[in-house]
């Protein structure tokens, strides 16, 4: 699809304002977040486990529960009781974002596990929950020292395993991400042309989703020429050329949550190679795209895009898994990968993205980000997929 700078740039300028004030109406909507639900999922999978009470100290995990997005604090969750415990800094946040919890400040250069104790005492508190993977071991030696008499218990992953799948709210700000995205790599089309570098291809992005309200939610990756058969390139001062493949990694946050979208540019004509593994990089996500749907493997989505790539030839130029889930974090469970074979449900959001990468000459990924519905899925990526051509 052949690319007109001129006109595209005119739209782009556009469509920067219309996101700008999306991000701006919706960041003004402060209801619609099931805080109770996912609490109560919680309480429910602790007692199956004979678990009172939870402590929740990871900034994700912490947000996704309370609505907390400081950088200091733990959650105590007990079915009669829920608590905050911050710091000064946070006094004034933490009473606006998380109402449902009762905040207790403590200062910086003391345990936050004071209060926490005194909270499993009043109880009757025996045994407490914790974030056995996310936590490091100086945490959990301090929060055996500081509450005696209780025993903690791992229980990692189980509010992931909550929030695998996403509600209402959460895919409304994960649409809201990826259309900034969009919107924003639309623009930064325009501008692309050789003489400038990878770093200016990445700050061009990385600016209009500021200017939209959103940071970005990784480092962007512009890969080009070479440097793309990394498929995690780091930026370098390379100046595009003509006859560049250009794959550009990207996403950004809204609300907490993440948005993710790769695609490969030509500059110029491709050749006869670049163009074909183009094409077959495409076709491999449609085979994968077309097999989803809740209740599928995941192994098995994976291994229609794998499968066609081999039979191509370009087996192993394909290394990486072939998606990851994505909300408050750009990466989590389940995954389309050779190692994964969980099944698909409703609300889960996860990426497709097959790519082909052939040393010392170029790369190419496409990448969309899809949510898995009760009769099929919805693709919050709309960016065409035909070889864009600059």
């Amino acid at each position: 699809m052949e690319f007109n700078a001129h006109h595209h740039l005119r739209i782009g300028r556009q469509n920067g304002g219309r996101c700008r004030a999306i991000s701006r109406n919706l960041s003004e909507n402060k209801g619609g977040v099931p805080m109770n639900s996912r609490v109560n999922q919680l309480l429910t999978a602790l007692s199956d486990q004979g678990v009172d009470a939870m402590l929740i100290a990871s900034s994700q995990n912490r947000r996704y529960l309370s609505g907390f997005s400081g950088s200091n604090g733990i959650l105590f969750i007990h079915p009669e009781k829920r608590l905050l415990v911050t710091d000064f800094r946070y006094k004034e946040q933490a009473g606006r974002q998380a109402p449902d919890y009762e905040v207790v400040m403590t200062s910086q250069f003391l345990s936050m596990f004071g209060s926490i104790r005194e909270a499993a005492e009043a109880l009757g508190v025996k045994r407490i929950g914790f974030e056995s993977d996310r936590m490091t071991v100086d945490w959990a030696a301090g929060a055996k020292r500081d509450l005696p008499g209780i025993e903690l218990i791992p229980c990692g992953g189980l509010v992931e395993r909550i929030r695998a799948s996403k509600d209402e709210y959460e895919i409304s700000c994960i649409a809201t991400a990826q259309r900034t995205a969009e919107l924003a790599f639309q623009e930064v089309l325009g501008i692309i042309r050789p003489g400038i570098c990878e770093y200016d291809i990445a700050a061009e992005i990385g600016y209009r989703m500021a200017k939209s309200g959103c940071i970005t939610s990784f480092n962007t990756i512009a890969a080009s020429g070479e440097n793309g058969s990394m498929p995690h390139a780091v930026l370098s001062n390379r100046v595009i050329q003509r006859g560049d493949f250009i794959t550009m990694d990207f996403g950004c946050v809204y609300n907490g949550y993440c948005s993710d979208m790769t695609r490969t540019v030509a500059v110029g004509q491709p050749s006869e190679e670049m163009a074909e593994v183009y094409r077959i990089v495409l076709e491999a996500q449609r085979r994968a795209l077309d097999l989803i749907a809740p209740g599928v493997n995941c192994f098995d989505v994976d291994t229609a895009a794998r499968g066609y790539i081999s039979d191509m030839g370009y087996g192993e130029y394909f290394g990486h898994g072939l998606g990851h889930s994505f909300g408050l974090e750009v990466h989590e469970e389940p995954r389309f990968s050779p190692q994964c074979h969980e099944n698909l449900v409703p609300g889960i959001c996860i990426s497709v993205e097959p790519g082909i990468y052939l040393p010392g000459k170029f790369g190419v990924r496409i990448e969309d980000t899809v949510c898995i519905t009760e009769d099929g899925y919805r693709n919050f990526t709309s960016t065409p997929k035909e070889l864009i051509i600059l």
